[in-house]
């Protein structure tokens, strides 16, 4: 695979025939999909699993899936032979020569193949004929030692290590389960096929929908940052008003990733989605479980925050969920109540779409004002201005080899119209074109 954006593909394939010993293989595939999706660059590959694989569904399931790593789990014997299941689930017998033959035929699509089996060192020698790196055992190797391989190998893949670094990351992964089986995998190397698992340069532009979680990846917003301190700091609380997209999310999430350094009185930052929560009685749970307290809700709530020795900054992203069915408004006046005064135990920061009068006009039908609106200072999030996008273009291109041309940036800049996410979105096509050599 040239260094691009493509996605690496990778193929588990499971057999663990009724005939023989019973094997954790699920336990294997859970924690390779768990490792891959904590990673950084959880984007950049595709984990497809087939289980109970029969002789017939190999070649099927490598056609569907076009993987470029193949990962066979399972059993295998001292003569070299795989084990896969028959028609009824019982055992039958793939030979390391056929195994070479298939992939043979499969050696410029597919990168590496792992044989996580016993004795599986006979047919990853064959296969090493073909592909380009062929993992296998050398012995009789138990159940946590391989979990603990594949956990480490795909660990260090994800991190951007080269697939024989890799390698010994997952024998070092045994070692550190103090299990002394460390010397059970081998990697045979064939330097004549061309490589395409390289380290990879993921597309810069992302995360294309949703907030922007990593430090590095925030960018624009430091003068609504400092202006939403100085606001907190004289005692308000704060409602980021913006449209879909604008970037209030993100902005909310890095304000409580900071508010440590900022903030005059100290206070336990508290993040969460109101797209996560179900209802009023939801919220509670949530509110009390995420601020470690004991489950309540009115007096009882407010008894509980003011005796903690630490007060609360609390950030709501989609504030407008509270106008749903399941919501009263005495949330809205509890969390006034809590947010009142300097010494208040919250002080609230909100995301919304619109302003607060307007997203919360049942007060109106009282003569009254929002409760939100009226200890909540508005802070409208603008588009970014050009000399912003630019610098957003500059700072992502960075570490890449790519530049966009000052067309692209002028077309770029020009149909997303300030909006963050429409200019990620833009961008993470446009690098994608570079990427595939378009």
């Amino acid at each position: 695979m040239n260094e691009s954006d493509i996605p690496v593909k990778i193929l588990f394939l499971a057999a663990d025939p009724s005939d023989e010993r019973r094997l954790r293989l699920l336990q294997e595939l859970r924690d390779i999909r768990e490792r891959l999706h904590l990673s950084k660059e959880r984007d950049r590959f595709i984990l497809e699993s087939r289980e109970s694989v029969r002789v017939g569904d190999i070649t099927q399931a490598i056609f569907d899936v076009d993987p470029q790593i193949v990962h066979f789990s399972g059993h295998g014997t001292s003569t070299g032979e795989l084990y896969f299941e028959n028609l009824i689930g019982k055992s039958q017998l793939v030979k390391a020569d056929a195994l070479a033959a298939l992939f043979e035929r499969l050696a410029e699509k597919i990168d590496c193949v792992v044989l996580n089996a016993c004795y599986s060192e006979i047919p990853a020698q064959a296969i090493a004929q073909h592909i380009r790196f062929v993992i296998g055992m050398n012995q009789d190797i138990g159940d946590k030692a391989a979990i603990a391989f594949s956990v480490g190998f795909y660990k260090a893949l994800a991190a951007n290590y080269s697939i024989e670094e890799a390698y010994h990351f997952g024998c070092v992964e045994i070692q550190l389960h103090g299990i002394p089986e460390h010397l059970k995998p081998v990697i045979y190397v064939n330097p004549s096929p061309k490589p395409r698992v390289k380290k990879i340069i993921p597309n810069p532009f992302v995360p294309q929908n949703g907030r922007v979680e990593q430090p590095e990846q925030f960018f624009g917003r430091q003068r609504e940052i400092q202006r939403v301190f100085e606001v907190l700091n004289s005692g308000s609380s704060v409602a980021l008003i913006g449209k879909d997209g604008i970037g209030k999310s993100s902005l909310l999430w890095e304000i409580c990733r900071v508010a440590e350094n900022h903030l005059q009185q100290e206070r336990q930052a508290v993040f969460f989605d109101l797209n996560d929560i179900g209802d009023e009685k939801d919220f509670y749970i949530a509110l009390c479980d995420k601020v470690g307290i004991a489950e309540s809700k009115g007096y009882k709530l407010t008894r509980s925050l003011r005796q903690r020795d630490k007060k609360v900054l609390l950030a709501l992203d989609n504030v407008g969920k509270l106008t749903w069915k399941g919501f009263t408004r005495q949330v809205r006046d509890q969390l006034r109540g809590l947010a009142e005064g300097g010494d208040a135990p919250l002080r609230l920061i909100l995301a919304a779409n619109e302003p607060l009068e307007d997203l919360f006009n049942d007060s109106h039908n009282d003569g009254k004002t929002s409760p939100l609106a009226g200890i909540c200072q508005e802070e409208n999030i603008q588009p970014w201005e050009d000399a912003i996008m630019r610098d957003f273009i500059a700072a992502r291109l960075k570490n890449t080899s790519v530049s966009f041309t000052e067309e692209e940036i002028i077309q770029l800049v020009q149909e997303s119209k300030g909006h963050p996410r429409k200019l990620m979105q833009l961008c993470y096509r446009t690098y994608r074109k570079y990427a595939e050599g378009e």
